[in-house]
């Protein structure tokens, strides 16, 4: 044998000894992920629960559904996934906003309620003179009167809410950066951003138009959070929190026609001494997002089906988001009830990947205390379909949402046939496309108005809303 053979020989024996224990290692790994007992069944950090091994059965097996279920079910249980998960979210974060995230960091927010007045001031004015304009230019025309005189809603000055009680702090209000404690409950302060408000405003313009285009209804509902509801106006101002009913009619005298504008916010004020808000979360619960539906369906024109034929079903004790970020051991504890609709029983929920969720409110009355919300459609997936068998000749709409519009979307099933609901964190395709393929007649944005104040998360939507 040559030394030149000898030498290849050497090298080969030697790639062998350095790729062993890799092999070994890779072995070992492959065993132990197929070892069952030892996957995970539910993801605490993304409050869901992870996809079961697949059933067998001989069709599955001929259409190759099966291995691509088993596929599936491996890379969403795999052991170890929630300490992977949080790795890779840390990784991201350095390098700035998730793609399934919203980060509510704003930048440039003005806490100043007096600034915020001069330009809701100026805005308000503007928008009055654009009317002004439009009236005189219709006047021309008799055709062009008719349609403007339709569809103009001028302001109402009942609208305009400047002072109201709530929550007044009778011990000293806890501050823990962005987060304050107020009577047991804990809010989050929010400030207003003019930038970010005027891009959310052009964005629902260029959705209005769009969706306009195709003789299709667009709604712009935006979910006030809870400080600006909870406490009386005289404490939000001295929390240097802004007034979100000031901020909601800022953005709206920017909007045009094409947008149909709800809002919630003067509906919650008449409600909120009431659980409309959790006092461990940034959520509103059920009963805060039914007064939410209301103000829904008198933009939309329909009656909203009273809350006493509602059936109350309560997921016992929850743990909210903001649970352990406070150093507070007097805060008022939190349950989640749901309010199953009337019908509930030919009302039907479809969402690909998990098909034992079949109804619109899910039983997770023996669920983690933070994992409870996940009762209003099974939390956040991609896309969910809700169908109505009750309502077969009804309209079809489609919600986009983020997690503020689960249990708002159950009250929907009472006036559509079919509810298409698309997270916006995990669709990019254009609404007006999207809602041309489903044959909607309406579509409504359902989001914290947190969103409308921070230019990061608003760029989810600028894919999204054209």
């Amino acid at each position: 044998m040559s030394q030149q053979e000898e030498k290849k020989i050497g090298k080969k024996r030697y790639e062998l000894e350095m790729a062993g224990p890799f092999l070994v290692v890779l072995a070992v790994m492959t065993l132990i992920a197929f070892l069952i007992p030892l996957r995970p069944a539910a993801s605490v950090r993304e409050k869901r629960t992870l996809r079961e091994f697949p059933t067998f059965s001989v069709d599955a097996l001929l259409s190759g559904d099966y291995f691509d279920d088993i596929g599936m079910w491996f890379s969403d249980t795999f052991p170890g996934r929630e300490t992977m998960l949080e790795i890779s979210e840390r990784m991201d974060a350095l390098h700035g906003l998730g793609k399934n995230e919203i980060a509510l960091n704003q930048t440039n927010a003005a806490n100043d309620n007096d600034e915020l007045d001069a330009l809701l001031e100026q805005a308000e004015a503007e928008a009055a003179a654009r009317r002004e304009a439009e009236e005189r230019a219709a006047a021309e025309a008799a055709e062009a009167a008719a349609i403007v005189a339709e569809a103009a809603k001028p302001a109402d000055p009942d609208a305009v809410i400047e002072d109201w009680g709530g929550l007044a702090g009778e011990d000293e209000a806890g501050i823990y950066g962005d987060l304050v404690v107020i009577d047991g409950t804990i809010l989050s302060r929010l400030g207003f951003d003019q930038s970010a408000s005027d891009h959310h405003a052009a964005l629902m313009n260029k959705a209005g138009d769009a969706l306009a285009a195709k003789g299709i209804r667009f709604f712009n509902l935006p979910a006030p959070t809870s400080i600006s509801v909870l406490i009386s106006s005289e404490l939000l101002s001295e929390l240097g929190s802004a007034d979100q009913g000031k901020t909601l009619r800022y953005m709206f005298a920017q909007e045009n026609d094409n947008v149909h504008k709800v809002n919630a916010f003067n509906n919650m004020l008449k409600h909120n001494t009431e659980y409309i808000y959790f006092n461990t979360d940034h959520h509103w619960t059920a009963l805060g997002a039914y007064y939410a539906y209301q103000a829904f369906c008198e933009e939309a024109g329909f009656e909203p089906v009273p809350l006493d034929e509602f059936t109350e079903w309560n997921m016992g004790e929850f743990e909210g988001t903001y649970t352990h970020s406070v150093n507070s051991r007097n805060l008022k504890a939190d349950e989640v009830i749901a309010l199953v609709p009337p019908g509930n029983e030919n009302i039907h929920m479809e969402i690909a990947g998990y098909p034992h969720y079949t109804t619109v409110i899910v039983d997770e009355s023996e669920a983690a205390p933070n994992m409870k919300y996940n009762c209003f459609i099974a939390g956040d997936n991609p896309i969910t379909i809700l169908t109505n068998d009750n309502l077969p000749d009804a309209p079809d709409c489609m919600v986009i949402k983020d997690s503020y519009g689960n249990p708002f979307t159950v009250y929907l099933t009472q006036h559509y046939h079919k509810v298409y609901i698309l997270d916006y964190r995990k669709n990019f395709t254009p609404v007006s496309i999207v809602a041309e393929q489903y044959g909607v007649q309406d579509v409504i944005l359902a989001q914290s108005i947190g969103v409308s104040q921070t230019r990061q998360a608003q760029s989810l939507l600028d894919n999204l809303m054209k």
